[in-house]
This record gives C-alpha cells, structure tokens and sequence, in this order.
C-alpha cells in the first residue's frame, strides 16, 4: 500500500495499526486495538472522510449481501454501522473482532490470537491460552464461552458425515463443538498445535499421560493433608490430659484397673461386645447400600450416555438428509 493519506495518520495519531486494508477506490479501513477508522476519499459527490468506531462494544453483528456486507457496532448509547465491499468482508472482520476481543478485555495484552474461524452462527477463536466459542447470529456479544488450556482435561475429535465434533473436556464435563467437515482438518490442526505447546507435548496420547499425573499429584497432596489433619486432634487431647494434674487416691491400685466389683466390669465387658456387634452390623448395611447405589448411578450414566450418541446420531442423519436435500438428490 502506497503513503497513507494525510488525514487518516492524523486520525489515527500514535496508535499502532492491526490491519491496514485496501477496500478499493482509494478508500481505506486501518484497525487498531481501541478502533476502526475507515477513510473515504475525496469524490465527485462528497468530501474526503474518516470516520471512528470504537471496540468498545456489546455486540457486533455483520448483515451480507450480494456485493457488500455491512458490520454493525453496537453499544448502549445506539448502534453505527460499516459497510464494505463483500470481497474484503472477511479480512475486515477478522481484524476489527481482535480489537473488540483486546479491548473489552477477553484476550490478555500478551496474548496471542492464532486463529479465527467464522461458520454460519459458529465463532471460534483460537489463542495460545484458551479456546473461545460464540454460538448465535451475532460475531460477537457477552454470551460467549471460554475454555482455558490450563484446566483442559482431554481433548478429542470425532468426524461425522457432515460435520466434524471437537470435543473438549474442562473439569470432567464435556463440551462438543461442530464445525463443518471441509473446514475440519484447519480446525483440528490449529487447537491441537495451541493446547500442544501450552502442555508442552506432541500427541493427544501425551496430554491425556500429563493430565493422569497432575491428578495423581493433587490425590497425593490432598491425601497427606487428611493425614496431618486428622494427627491434630489426637496431639492436643494428649496434651489435654497430660496437664490435667490427675493422680489416682491413695487406696486405689492403679495397676488393676478401676478396683470396682468383677461382676461389674464383666457386664459392661459384654455389653461393649453387643454394642460392637451392632456397630459392624450397622456398617456392613451401609456398605452394602452404598454398593447398590453407585451401581445404579453407573447404569443410568450408561444409558444416558447411549440416549445421547443415539441423538447425535439422529442429528447427523437429519444433517445430511437436509444437505442432499438443498443439492436436488
């Protein structure tokens, strides 16, 4: 791109650009991290022009049409839009949606945005620290969800007729995202490359191995706190009784137990022997019953995990009825 005309560097003053675009006709748009500015140059029928759109937004929404694609920016004070033309659409929007990420403070300052993918109502966008997702009509809003590498604990990716499933797994819970099959293979390439270098291996197998150890080490530490935790309690009763200052009376033989009557102590011997009975009793029902329980718990989990694949499955086939469909077959 030749010199940037004179009223565009003044309206954009000391900021750096993301994107200078060419948009055709001696017009330009230049995307910094706070703004758009688009230039209009002079024209038979207007002035030369700039005008600013701030990224600080609730939400951005593009409408497409044959020619050109107009991207709206919306906030509580009302809406401005931007319309260029279709072949541009796409760059435009990219650029201007990692401004609107880095300022409204989704993205870190020393973060890295590696990728962004737009399919239909899906927006996925891929940093060196988290996945971001955006499912709606809307580029981009608050309604949004993000999946830090950090608290990954699998990842996988299971290919369909129509669509590929990327499905991330935070905390034990299952997300699954679909993108669309002909774009599968760039999406499954870039968040596999992402969460690789964050955990510093080179295959799914050897993420799933860092995961399995991390968790073993948080069993660990947990399982030595219980242990010193549980030590606290004996510690300060033997303490307690040491510094009571008791001593047994003068007639009393402290060798042959509390002195009292035999019969005595032999009944309360047998009634501690029933009363320790019952106890185990008691704790071999509760086992029992938590046996039962955690069986049912696993056969309903079943089921309901089978419910769901028989639904995806559904799904998919509806998927590709409705594409056949659209192409006459």
């Amino acid at each position: 791109m030749d010199e940037l005309p004179e009223r565009l560097v003044e309206a954009v003053g000391d900021a750096t650009a993301i994107e200078l675009i060419d948009i055709g006709g001696g017009d330009i748009v230049a995307v910094t991290r706070a703004a758009t500015y688009c230039y209009r140059s002079e024209g038979l029928l207007s002035d030369e022009t700039v005008d600013r759109f701030d990224h600080d937004i609730e939400r951005m929404s593009t409408d497409a049409g044959r020619r050109k694609t107009t991207i709206r920016f919306e906030t509580i004070d009302g809406e401005r839009s931007l319309t260029v033309p279709g072949r541009v659409a796409d760059e435009v929007i990219e650029a201007v949606l990692k401004g609107v990420l880095r300022t409204t403070g989704v993205v870190d300052d020393d973060e890295t945005i590696q990728s962004l993918f737009r399919f239909s109502e899906l927006t996925l966008v891929v940093t060196d620290h988290q996945l971001l997702k955006h499912v709606g009509g809307a580029v981009w809003n608050d309604d949004y969800e993000a999946f830090d590498y950090g608290e990954l604990t699998d990842l996988d990716f299971e290919e369909g007729s129509v669509a590929t499933q990327v499905i991330i797994e935070v905390g034990g819970r299952r997300q699954r995202v679909k993108v669309p099959n002909e774009h599968a293979g760039r999406v499954r390439q870039e968040v596999q490359s992402a969460v690789f270098e964050y955990h510093d291996v080179s295959s799914l197998g050897g993420l799933r191995a860092e995961v399995r150890e991390e968790e073993e080490d948080e069993d660990g530490e947990e399982s030595e706190d219980t242990s010193d935790e549980g030590s606290e309690p004996i510690e300060s009763e033997s303490a307690s009784i040491a510094d009571t200052g008791w001593s047994p009376p003068a007639d009393q033989d402290v060798t042959s137990g509390s002195g009292g009557d035999s019969s005595t102590d032999d009944s309360a011997s047998e009634s501690g022997t029933e009363a320790e009975s019952g106890r185990r009793a008691d704790d071999s029902a509760s086992a029992a019953d938590i046996d039962a329980l955690a069986e049912q718990v696993e056969a309903l989990t079943q089921t309901v995990e089978r419910q769901s694949e028989l639904i995806e499955a559904q799904q998919e086939t509806m998927e590709k009825l409705v594409d056949e469909l659209r192409r006459g077959r």
